[in-house]
């Protein structure tokens, strides 16, 4: 079955289940916006960029126009194809990454010298990544420190819709370093194939996501939103999580698949922290040890903090095509610290985990509309996962390497107002040789020209 007869399918099955934190659509960063991360908004008004070019640095590079001095920006690609980095992109505050701009099948970041990780979000606020492939691959030398994409000291962060592969550390961390972390959303990704034994200093290291890793002191983590994600392929730490009394972090409605030694594991060792564990979907696979452990086990090594943990509606048992396993959605301690279910308000819609895998795997990753940007490795990842497929891996050949991205012919903006010649010649009122305010709202619309022509690409927009 294809893809988009899933999409079909399975199309009508998002019932929701519980209410959701309110918040008006003015105030979201795009329409659909969710979890804690969902007000990230202060780019809106600010100037429209262009990344015209695929090298690492210089003008015209997504380099460049990451590194926005914090005023008000959107990034927007007129390129297509492989970025290869020979040092981290820094993103600054108030900006939106807008990959969905990105012609032919999107922008992949690959690194080529560098030994940390692509794309790295600290001490900023009110960032929107959306739409990319990060792959960084092993480093040149042994590096601890190549995740897909860091988040550190930041707050006010959304990150929606990319596919990342190929990490040597954790794929993805939240990191709190003598700072605050918060309002931080990670949605409708992939996070798939973290090298095993590969370059990390400490050997066999494939790791998901480590959520709220920290060092110095009077660290501050919480208001994090985990949803509508799929983790494939990694040893552990699908997720990890640690957390403060900030506030809740919520892990809803993901699909976590083969692990080799555990799924979650959920620590007191940053202070007390309020987990929602809701609608989600863990899966053995090929890679999973003969002790299958449980899908959420709780680890109490500080006296005087707890891990309070609500747990409801999940699925755990194997994929299909695989023999079935039985193992528990809980460990005895998750057990002893379950707090009453309520029916929210939560950052996120939940529906009922039974469409968790159909609904994760019809959304999640570098894709829009008619699957425009997907690629031949997501859907091996995905296909994996609907067929009990795939292994841990310990380096990008086993998997046949990184995908070729094309580098089409590019988009154009004849009058430089930020918008393609294509929309707005297709779209009354606009003329793709007059500039127009990009900001401008028609008549009757809550959003600017810029934020429709976005939403359009993303699909956000029903």
């Amino acid at each position: 079955m294809s893809f988009r007869s899933i999409a079909a399918s399975f199309a009508a099955s998002l019932g929701i289940v519980a209410t959701v934190l309110p918040a008006q659509a003015a105030d979201l960063a795009f329409p659909g916006a969710i979890g804690y991360g969902a007000k990230a908004e202060a780019w809106k008004g600010g100037d429209i960029v262009a990344v015209t070019t695929l090298a690492d640095d210089g003008p015209g590079s997504l380099r460049a126009c990451a590194k926005n001095g914090n005023q008000p920006r959107v990034c927007v690609f007129r390129v297509s194809g492989t970025i290869m980095l020979d040092s981290p992109i820094r993103v600054g505050s108030n900006i939106y990454i807008a990959g969905q701009t990105a012609p032919g099948k999107g922008i992949q970041l690959r690194n080529r010298n560098s030994v940390l990780t692509p794309l790295v979000v600290k001490n900023v606020r009110q960032v929107v990544i959306r739409f990319m492939k990060i792959r960084p691959g092993p480093s040149i030398t042994p590096s601890a420190n190549v995740d897909a994409i860091t988040v550190e000291d930041s707050r006010m962060v959304y990150l929606g819709n990319l596919s990342m592969q190929f990490a040597t550390d954790e794929t993805f961390n939240i990191h709190v370093s003598g700072g605050k972390v918060s309002n931080i959303t990670l949605a409708d990704s992939i996070l798939a194939l973290s090298l095993d034994r590969s370059t990390h200093p400490k050997g066999k290291h494939s790791k998901g996501a480590l959520i709220c890793s920290h060092e110095k002191k009077e660290n501050v983590c919480g208001r994090i939103t985990i949803a509508r994600n799929l983790f494939a392929h990694h040893r552990d730490r699908m997720p990890d999580i640690k957390g403060t009394n900030l506030g809740r972090i919520d892990v809803l409605n993901n699909v976590f698949y083969n692990p080799i030694s555990q799924f979650g594991e959920f620590y007191d060792l940053l202070g007390d922290v309020t987990i929602i564990y809701g609608g989600n979907a863990a899966l053995t696979g090929p890679s999973t040890s003969g002790r299958t452990p449980e899908a959420v086990q709780v680890f109490e090594w500080k006296r005087k903090r707890r891990v309070s943990l609500m747990s409801f509606n999940n699925k755990r048992g194997t994929a299909t095509g695989c023999n079935p396993r039985s193992f528990a959605v809980l460990n005895s301690t998750a057990k002893a610290r379950r707090i009453p279910t309520t029916s929210g308000p939560f950052s996120a819609p939940v529906y009922d985990s039974k469409h968790t895998v159909y609904n994760v795997l019809t959304q999640s990753g570098d894709r829009m509309p008619g699957e425009v940007h997907l690629d031949w490795l997501d859907k091996q990842v995905i296909n994996d996962t609907l067929k009990c497929r795939g292994r841990v891996i310990n380096h990008p050949e086993e998997v046949g390497g990184w995908p070729q991205v094309p580098n089409v012919p590019p988009t154009i903006d004849s009058d430089k107002d930020g918008l393609p010649d294509h929309y707005e010649a297709s779209t009354p009122g606009l003329s793709p040789s007059q500039p127009n305010n990009p900001w401008a709202r028609p008549s009757g619309s809550s959003l600017s020209h810029v934020e429709t022509w976005l939403a359009k690409l993303a699909g956000d927009l029903k």
